[in-house]
């Protein structure tokens, strides 16, 4: 699979200002130069649309700049590993909650728990701050033997860390196939296949069940289609946590989960990013309540 590599000639100084918005997009990974900020899109979720749109805010904020700023590539996925095995490090991302790559040694402390992630994309590394504060609440909310439905899973991360939490089990759904494959890979390398089944497949695509806790790491207007859509995958009093959305769609979020039966708990926020904790009160009488877990159709 290839990668499609945007060179914007901007110093890094800059970054702070278009990040949020550049992972918003759908941005899997940014290095940097002194004088380059290299982002990263997979093959499999770009359209020339990203490219303009970003062209389009980057001008708002940075005068001068133009389409002669911005060069695309193709970098292959061998090139892309070479740039994260000299990236990727071990990260402690909650107080409990430590990612590693299976390259590199970590002295294990008292209590952590420990995710080896072998990276294919960077949103799935734990280096993301909304990856950090859903793991947080993860680490809050869930109870042995919870029932977990992972949205959005990209490399399995946060559905394995949910297992490590003793989650007795937790359905992980993207609509990447490349995505899926290296969460199943990752799922092996922390022995957790058992208890962990990916699909590829997107929310309408299964049956209304209930949960315990539904997490979903996806930006803000695929997150505010599906809202809809959670209530019919918890049980009355079942968690909502999500991410991927930043400080300023906060009013839009409650807005539109407050009105289908969801009440605020708890958020969190971390640089530019947003994280929300919502509890169902308010069951809808046409949700289904079984436990099974059934795929309508595979994407």
């Amino acid at each position: 699979m290839s990668w499609i590599e945007l060179k914007l000639d901007l110093p890094y100084q800059k970054l702070e200002l278009i990040s949020g918005y550049l992972f918003a997009q759908g941005c899997e990974g940014i290095n940097m130069t002194d004088d380059e900020i290299l982002i990263y899109f997979s093959q499999f979720r770009w359209s020339e649309e990203i490219k303009l749109a970003i062209l389009d805010y980057i001008q708002e904020l940075v005068p001068g700049f133009g389409s002669r700023n911005i060069r695309q590539v193709s970098v292959s996925d061998r090139d892309w590993n070479k740039n994260w095995k000299d990236f990727f490090k071990p990260i402690r991302i909650t107080r409990n909650f430590v990612v590693k790559p299976p390259w590199e040694d970590y002295h294990v402390r008292p209590g952590d728990i420990i995710v080896t992630i072998n990276p294919q994309m960077a949103f799935g590394t734990g280096h993301h701050e909304s990856t950090q504060l859903i793991a947080q609440s993860l680490e809050k909310y869930i109870k042995p033997g919870m029932r977990i439905l992972d949205i959005g899973t990209g490399s399995g991360i946060l559905a394995i860390f949910a297992e490590k939490l003793a989650a007795e089990s937790v359905l992980a759904i993207d609509n990447d196939p490349v995505a899926l494959k290296n969460a199943f890979e990752n799922a092996r390398l922390n022995n957790v296949s058992d208890n962990v089944k990916f699909f590829v497949a997107q929310p309408e695509n299964l049956h209304p069940s209930e949960y315990d806790i539904v997490l979903a790491n996806i930006n803000l207007n695929v997150l505010l289609r599906y809202a809809e859509l959670f209530p019919d995958f918890l049980n009355e009093g079942g968690k909502l946590i999500l991410s991927g959305i930043l400080r300023s769609d906060e009013k839009i979020m409650l807005k539109a989960f407050e009105k289908r039966g969801f009440h605020l708990l708890e958020k969190k926020s971390k640089k530019n990013w947003l994280s929300l904790v919502f509890e169902l009160r308010i069951k809808n009488d046409g949700a289904s309540e079984s436990n099974n877990i059934i795929i309508k159709d595979r994407a």
